[in-house]
């Protein structure tokens, strides 16, 4: 019986793992967490979503006396990011774990954190601001 050169499989298997940097193709998932709290956000009214967004500021030691304006932005490293705007005019980014913890940024300081640039959010319409927030 005749004996097949190593050579011969050595060729087809370096073709089939080259690439144009010489590393074998990267397989990755996006793995998308589900966010109750986010999702709770997304079925609520303007009014009480921008007062539960107001809460996450001020229990993060921030302040805002009321928020007028809030966006869901995007997700980042497994949270959610919202931006709300503060009647002071601050933007602020509050970022929602899966498990609902929250971490909020002054949208001034995020080039220098490396987190996503905050996307101005617009002043809600005036029959959503005529209710003060509690």
């Amino acid at each position: 019986m005749r004996s097949i050169p190593r050579a011969a499989f050595a060729a087809p298997l370096a073709l089939l793992f080259a690439c144009e940097d010489g590393a074998p193709p990267e397989n990755r998932q996006s793995i998308k967490v589900e966010n109750p709290t986010h999702d709770r956000l997304l079925e609520v009214s303007s009014l009480n979503r921008r007062i539960a967004l107001r809460n996450a500021i001020r229990d993060n030691r921030q302040r805002c006396q009321r928020v007028d304006g809030a966006a869901y932005q995007q997700d980042h490293r497994g949270m959610v990011m919202w931006v709300a705007l503060c009647n002071d005019l601050k933007h602020w980014a509050i970022f929602i774990a899966p498990n609902g913890d929250t971490q909020v940024r002054d949208c001034a300081h995020m080039a220098q954190l490396d987190l996503p640039q905050c996307r101005p959010v617009a002043i809600a319409p005036a029959s959503e601001n005529d209710v003060n927030m509690l």
